[in-house]
């Protein structure tokens, strides 16, 4: 018996050494003449070998085994890559390590010490208990440019749904090669989305098993430059999905919220909180209202989320949740009270709706929150500083109803910032008064910074904010309206400038306040395209007073550039008149979402250059005479 034991353990100890051989045999291979800076200029590393086997079982549990090479070419590369982070969802998933190492530019391996290989909570599950995420931290010992980093894991998720994800074959670092596989059972059908010319594809039967191959070779790397699409459009992506479409994704997870049975307690609840309200509007409101105000708002990762819902009574109870359990309650409490067509949605990555991609194939990591439905309003119950009907732009959204019909949901294209701006000028001083109106997007901003600060600390951001250096805040900010989570935001302030004039040759001019506005658009010429993340919507308006030291010389002349953005149109204009004494100018800018090829960067460049001339900016004057 102890004979056939140590023979045994020997054939173990075989196969292994001859397993660790091949492999360190093949690795030397793999990393032999690999390029350096001369052939990748714009890189930090080099993805030498990649390879990720993809195991799905019946359940849909599955694991994923991950081998790669990684050749480092900066500094850049060095700090980007020294530490490397393998995060998990510790409630069904694992990660278990395999060759870890790096290799110098002679060919010497070092090994990973242990203490230098830590598994710790992440930030964010430190700061929210529901995010139960972890994360294995290597930290590669002595990287330096050229070194190599060797890096072996098996990853294992026992969720047991339907599998889905984006695999990118395209990156800011070049992939020398890489091969990504999935193997799942034959009477399962997947649905994927990839560019059939840039990979070489293969699929075969094995048993019960189909598998699916993709691989590639020297792809191109995306260089970093600014507004530059997210990898699935600007990218190389294979995107899958063990899912139909959305329509059925959105049926298995919001039927969960849906469906939910109402407690008399609640109903009773609903009737108390919308009591002496003479519209479906105001019911609406109020609930939004007492939901924001009384509970405790808990954060979740969206692709994770488990969309059952605490019961509605223990939620009321404990008043603390995340946003599936205020959606939940949310539309419980307003259909107790009547309210109809009122729906759970899901919201996709609205900066991400231009890839077709989004609306083809159900992908958990597309998801980006649950939020309400109701009379084509979109509303994400349970925060305070969100605006009343407000959730994101414009988005692909997935309605909970009967057909759970997929939408192109619009937010009304209104104005987003209304600043009015009263110059009163002594002399080479000036008195400035303002007071902001904002919507949507900075209406959420502006609450979310400034809400729950003491004034002493609003001053202070807030002055960092205005980043105009020539001037001082000597009133203000005062906030009038933060109860009101249904309106714009109201803010007023003042400044004091002490040097206002600038004398330039015959000229003397001073600058109007600038508007809150930056578009970077230095490149002369661009390898991406260009994408515009956020709707810029302004309207300003300026009341010019001077004393008797000035005359204006002309009022502004009225300017507008247009842009056509795929049948959007963008637009600045500029226009001025003058009556009592004083300048009456108005500004307004109009830039929606878009991307824009970058075969019509110039032009487009040309427009934004227009908006940002600091002639846009300036009011001539010239100087009163005895005579006049």
């Amino acid at each position: 018996m102890i004979k056939k034991i140590m023979l045994a353990t020997f054939l173990l100890c075989f196969m292994f050494l001859f397993y660790f051989n091949l492999s360190a045999d093949k690795i030397d291979n793999l990393i032999k003449n690999v390029p350096g800076l001369e052939k990748y200029k714009d890189a930090s590393a080099v993805n030498v070998y990649n390879s990720i086997e993809l195991t799905i079982n019946p359940d849909y549990s599955f694991e994923k085994k991950v081998l790669y090479i990684k050749k480092i070419l900066t500094f850049k590369g060095k700090k980007a890559f020294s530490d490397l982070k393998l995060p998990y969802h510790a409630e069904f998933e694992k990660i278990r390590l395999g060759n870890c190492f790096t290799i110098t530019p002679e060919g010497k391996r070092i090994p990973v010490p242990e203490n230098q290989i830590n598994d710790l909570n992440t930030r964010s599950s430190i700061m929210n208990p529901l995010i139960n995420y972890r994360e294995t931290i290597i930290n590669f010992p002595q990287i330096d440019p050229g070194y190599f980093i060797v890096l072996e894991y098996t990853f294992t998720n026992s969720r047991r749904e339907p599998v889905t994800g984006i695999e990118h074959f395209q990156e800011a670092n070049p992939f020398m090669y890489k091969k990504f596989s999935i193997k799942f059972p034959a009477q399962f059908k997947i649905n994927t989305h990839f560019d059939k010319n840039k990979f070489t594809f293969s699929k075969e039967k094995k048993g019960e098993y189909n598998k699916y191959v993709w691989e590639i070779r020297n792809s191109k790397i995306i260089k970093n430059e600014n507004n530059t699409p997210f990898y699935l459009i600007s990218g190389n992506p294979v995107a899958y999905s063990f899912y139909k479409d959305w329509k059925t994704f959105a049926r298995e997870k919001l039927d969960k919220i849906k469906n939910i049975e109402v407690d008399g307690s609640i109903k009773k609840l609903a009737k108390e909180v919308t009591l002496g309200c003479k519209s479906d509007r105001e019911k609406v409101l109020a609930v939004y209202k007492y939901l924001a105000k009384n509970f405790n708002y808990q954060l979740i990762v969206m692709s994770h989320l488990d969309f059952n819902p605490q019961p509605l009574t223990e939620f009321v109870k404990e008043k603390k949740g995340c946003i599936k359990d205020f959606v939940a309650l949310f539309v419980s409490m307003l259909k107790s009270v009547g309210i109809k067509k009122i729906y759970p949605a899901l919201t996709l990555h609205d900066y991400q709706r231009f890839s077709e991609i989004q609306k083809k194939l159900a992908i958990d990591d597309l998801m980006e929150r649950v939020c309400v439905f109701w009379n084509n309003q979109l509303f994400h119950p349970g925060k305070s500083y969100i605006p009343f009907g407000f959730c994101l732009y414009e988005a692909n959204v997935i309605i909970g109803n009967d057909n759970f019909d997929m939408i192109e949901f619009q937010h009304p294209n209104r104005v987003l910032e209304k600043k009015t701006f009263h110059y009163v000028m002594d002399a080479n001083s000036a008195l400035v008064s303002v007071r902001f109106e904002l919507a949507d997007d900075l209406n959420l901003q502006f609450r979310r910074i400034f809400m729950d600060q003491p004034q002493v600390r609003r001053k202070i951001f807030f002055n960092r904010m205005l980043r105009e250096k020539s001037a001082r805040l000597v009133h203000g900010p005062d906030f009038k309206n933060f109860d009101k989570i249904n309106e714009n935001l109201e803010m007023e302030f003042k400044l004091k400038y002490e040097d206002m004039l600038t004398r330039q040759g015959p000229y003397t001019y001073f600058k109007i306040f600038p508007p809150f506005f930056y578009m970077d658009v230095s490149l002369k010429d661009r390898e991406n395209d260009f994408q515009i993340f956020n709707k810029r919507y302004s309207r300003d308006e300026f009341i010019l007073e001077l004393d008797d030291t000035y005359n204006f010389i002309n009022p502004v002349n009225a300017r507008r550039y247009e842009y056509n953005l795929g049948g959007k149109l963008a637009y600045f204009s500029l226009n001025s008149y003058s009556k009592a004494g004083k300048i009456y100018l108005t500004r307004e800018i109009f830039i929606p979402e878009a991307i824009i090829k970058r075969e019509n960067y110039r032009e487009f460049k040309k427009f934004i250059q227009k908006i940002q001339n600091p002639i846009n900016n300036m009011i001539f004057l010239e100087k009163n005479t005895p005579d006049q």
